[in-house]
Formats: C-alpha cells, structure tokens, sequence
C-alpha cells in the first residue's frame, strides 16, 4: 500500500543514489554538484505530494485501489495540468542535472518527472468518496507526454517551435472562497500551446500565436451540484504572445531567464472563439 510516506521516502532514496551513481561517473561530473542539483526533484515531488494531501488526500476516505473512470469534472482541463506539470517538472529537472554534467540529465529529468506523476496516481487510486479519485489513464497519458515533450524537442527541432504554457486569473468561484487554493481551482487556469511562427510569416521573432483552454461553471461541493451560471463549459482562445526568446539579447542570464519564463503566458488580451466569441 502507498502512502505519502513510502512515496516521498522513495523519491528521496532515488534522488540519492543519483549522487551516488555522480562517483563513477567522468571527472567532469562534480558529484557535490549533483547532490545540489538533486535537491531541485527532491524538493518538487515532496511540494507536489503536500500540495495534494493537504487540498486532496487528507479529506478522502481511504479505499482499496481502484481505476477512475475519468469524469468530465474539469472539462477535462485537469489532463493538460498534468500535462505542463510534467513538462515543466522534466525540463527543469533535467536542466539541474545538466549542469551538474551528467550526459543522461534529460533522460533522467523525464523519468523522475514520470516517477513522481506516477505515484501521484498510485496515491489517488487508494482514495475514495469523490469521482476525481482513483488511478486515472487519462491523467498518466497527461504525464507521459508532459514528461516526453523536453525529450521531444531535443531530437526532434520542429517541436522546438511551440511551448506549452500557464496563465492564471482567480475565478469568481475562488474569490468567492468555493476553492481552497488556485491549484485546486481550474477555473482560474488556462493552458496554452505557443507557436513560434516568425520563419514563416512576416511575424517578428518575439511575437508568437498561441491557442488557449480553459473552463466554467464547474460542479462544486464533491462534483454533484452546478455552479449557479449553468452546466459546465470548455472556452477556447486565440491570441498574441510574447516569445522573449525572440528579443536580441545576449547573455547566460537572460537564456536562462527566457527559458523559465517561456512556460508562462505573459498577460495579453486574448479573444474568446468558442462557445462564444468574446474579448
């Protein structure tokens, strides 16, 4: 049986022997260095579990493991948290490792990312008494892909010219105290696919065209009772974004900068297509 605990411990374990494993390796690799940068999965898989036991787990019953059969709660939107999660858990991890030196840093990043998704799922799927628990498919084909896409991007350099990205904007649900914190509000999350598309329209380098998914009205007290406004909805967006890759600037620091940045939606109008057309 899973439990935080054993999922957290594990985590730390596996982090470790990574420094471990850092001795044998090339004398470019500083095993000091990789300690460090083991701190930076260590630390994100321990918030990631706290996050979810003090807004999910800790107000569940505790049920023999079973496999969810995914409703629409979110509008689904819950699929594409999963999603850049993971791909931003893979690609800083990754990073971290990288310049300790290890040559296995972006394969090694992907599969903590998918470790930590995992177990994430495994824990849910002792939980019960709400349609969101219980081990989701469709939430660990969200980390898989989330935690793929750096790899993606490094073999295949077409991937390089879209980023997936995070815009939040608290809901009225929220302010009105309906949700205990923004990440358990989707309604205040919006995802974005940003494409770079300046080699082939007369677009400047740092203006991007992105595409946008969010959602309303969602069932509140457990799921079962409508929000006032209605059903629930998926809304689709298209607007402008700002690609700060794109800004000729040179320097360590800010291709640094960028890169962080590059998986949140600088604030611009954007227009609502779908269900109805809107600014």
């Amino acid at each position: 049986m899973f439990t935080c605990r054993s999922i957290l411990a594990a985590a730390l374990v596996l982090c470790a022997s990574v420094s471990a494993r850092a001795q044998e390796s090339s004398d470019s690799v500083s095993t000091a260095g990789v300690a460090v940068a083991s701190l930076i999965p260590a630390s994100m898989i321990a918030g990631i579990i706290v996050l979810n036991q003090q807004a999910f787990w800790k107000y569940a019953e505790e049920v023999p493991f079973h496999i969810s059969n995914d409703p629409p709660y979110a509008m689904h939107i819950d699929k594409f948290s999963h999603f850049y999660v993971s791909a931003v858990g893979s690609d800083i991890m990754h990073r971290a490792y990288a310049a300790a030196g290890l040559k296995d840093a972006l394969w090694l990043g992907a599969a903590l990312s998918l470790a930590a998704g995992t177990t994430i799922e495994l824990e849910d799927a002792r939980h019960g008494n709400d349609p969101q628990y219980g081990f989701s498919p469709g939430d660990l084909t969200g980390d898989i892909l989330g935690s793929a896409l750096p790899i993606l991007k490094e073999y295949w350099p077409p991937a390089r010219r879209f980023d997936v990205k995070l815009s939040v904007w608290p809901s009225d649900a929220y302010k009105a105290g309906a949700y205990k914190t923004l990440a358990d509000d989707y309604e205040s999350q919006y995802y974005w696919l940003s494409f770079d598309l300046h080699e082939v329209t007369p677009l400047p380098a740092w203006l991007n065209i992105a595409l946008g998914f969010g959602c309303e009205n969602l069932y509140r007290e457990k799921y079962s009772v409508p929000a006032p406004g209605g059903p629930p909805y998926t809304d689709l967006y298209f607007g402008p974004d700002i690609n700060l890759r794109g800004i000729p600037i040179e320097g360590k620091f800010w291709k640094t900068l960028t890169d962080v940045l590059s998986y949140v939606r600088i604030p611009l109008p954007a227009l609502q297509f779908y269900p109805r057309a809107k600014v």
